[in-house]
């Protein structure tokens, strides 16, 4: 009985120190695991080539006003939601409701930040604000015309189609804040398609 009594209490202490040392294996597996994540976290967490989009909208309107819209720019991924960046304006205006037509030429400008509220593969919904500095003809109480810079925050949403892994195009709907007397944009809203692209 005795003998049996040692050896079951032999079994019982080698299988506990054989578990413990399993255990220890695997959170020293577990430990290395983690630190090895961590320093790839630690490297992608810096600027990621792969992370820059390009792109940018372009806009028709025509009629009594006509007006074309095309604004290249370049951003970045921050994360899955989160897209900010800046870009170039070139706008042509011109109106008919004057006699001759009144037709300038616009340039300046942007920065923005999108902010997508819904993801699914087939589409996303997003939230966007920008601000444009543009270089426009404004009207001087009637009396003659002169260039000047106009300020342009705007905010809206749209629908991103993607295609590939970081290419899509957008529909966005945009709303100028102010509407000024000088404002290009005929009315709000403001209907506009845009496109990016990754590296």
């Amino acid at each position: 009985m005795k003998k049996l009594l040692l050896l079951s209490t032999l079994i019982s202490v080698s299988l506990l120190l054989n578990a413990q040392t399993r255990s220890g294996s695997i959170s020293d597996v577990q430990r290395d695991q983690n630190r090895r994540n961590q320093a790839q976290n630690e490297q992608q967490s810096g600027f990621q080539r792969e992370n820059l989009r390009f792109g940018g909208n372009f806009g028709l309107r025509f009629g009594t006003i006509t007006f074309i819209d095309v604004s290249p720019a370049v951003g970045y991924q921050f994360t899955n939601r989160f897209l900010a960046g800046v870009g170039v304006t070139y706008n042509y205006y011109r109106d008919r409701r004057f006699d001759p037509p009144f037709t300038m030429s616009v340039i300046g400008g942007t920065t923005f930040a999108q902010f997508a509220v819904i993801q699914i593969p087939s589409m996303h919904f997003f939230l966007r604000a920008e601000y444009s500095l543009l270089n426009q003809e404004v009207d001087f109480f009637g009396q003659y015309q002169r260039r000047d810079w106009v300020h342009y925050p705007m905010v809206g949403g749209g629908i991103l189609l993607p295609f590939g892994r970081s290419s899509g195009v957008s529909i966005q709907l945009m709303w100028d804040l102010i509407e000024k007397d000088n404002s290009i944009f005929p009315m709000n809203p403001i209907i506009r398609m845009g496109f990016m692209f990754g590296l």
